[in-house]
């Protein structure tokens, strides 16, 4: 049998090359949890997300959720990350990154309501459905007369049946309704705003934030993050027949 001596130089250098090894190795694989109801904005953000993380040598997961167990599974550190989100509401540990990786239009949904949306307060004399959990209506309806459903067909089909009598969500949930074969019901104008979505990662990854961070302005500065973007909204508003 031969034994192999290892000098106390190749050691320091064996450590020095496992160093540059192991993140690599940590993160090889990553979960993102993202929305049950994959709209444009999710499979843009995915995409940019995967072309992103795929730079610094690592794979992404996204396990589709709806809106409470997202969050539940953030605050608990179940999950790595989350594909988007379009508040700034805390996520347990979570750190939002700062570059934009989604955007989505918020509009007004009805069946025998027709009036001249002029923002939120326009909604003051109705009663509004929304999302199970989606925060960024919660502030923005706050004091008016709301009533959430845990998914797009549960709340379509709720204003179909007059139990509401408006919704407000994405104006891409249009394609849902019209899917549903909900006929009678309308996308009021103009929309009430457009925001824009962030990407979350848990703290435990910080060390992937700031290469991260760094990855994504390249790909905003080289317009690769906008046609993205635009590619999404034409393949959605083909399949939807828009």
């Amino acid at each position: 049998m031969v034994f192999f001596q290892v000098s106390s130089r190749q050691k320091i250098l064996l450590a020095f090359l496992l160093g540059l090894l192991s993140p690599a190795l940590s993160y090889a694989q990553l979960v993102f949890a993202s929305s049950v109801d994959q709209g444009p904005s999710s499979v843009m953000a995915q995409r940019i997300l995967i072309q992103a993380y795929k730079q610094l040598g690592v794979t992404l997961r996204f396990e589709a959720l709806p809106n409470l167990r997202i969050v539940s599974m953030a605050e608990a550190g179940a999950v790595d990350g989350v594909d988007f989100r379009v508040t700034d509401t805390r996520l347990g540990d979570m750190k939002k990154i700062e570059m934009p990786v989604a955007y989505e239009e918020l509009v007004v949904f009805s069946v025998n309501q027709y009036f001249t949306v002029s923002g939120y307060q326009s909604l003051q004399p109705y009663s509004i459905g929304y999302l199970t959990g989606a925060r960024v209506f919660a502030g923005r309806l706050k004091g008016m007369r709301v009533d959430t459903a845990p998914s797009l067909e549960s709340l379509f089909n709720k204003l179909q049946a007059g139990r509401t009598d408006i919704v407000v969500e994405s104006r891409s949930s249009y394609c849902k309704a019209r899917q549903l074969g909900l006929s009678r019901i309308r996308m009021l104008e103009p929309s009430l705003e457009k925001i824009v979505g962030y990407h979350w990662l848990s703290k435990r990854h910080g060390a992937l934030i700031p290469r991260l961070d760094a990855v994504l302005k390249k790909m905003q500065q080289d317009d690769t993050i906008r046609k993205i973007q635009d590619e999404t909204w034409k393949e959605f508003n083909a399949q939807c027949g828009a």
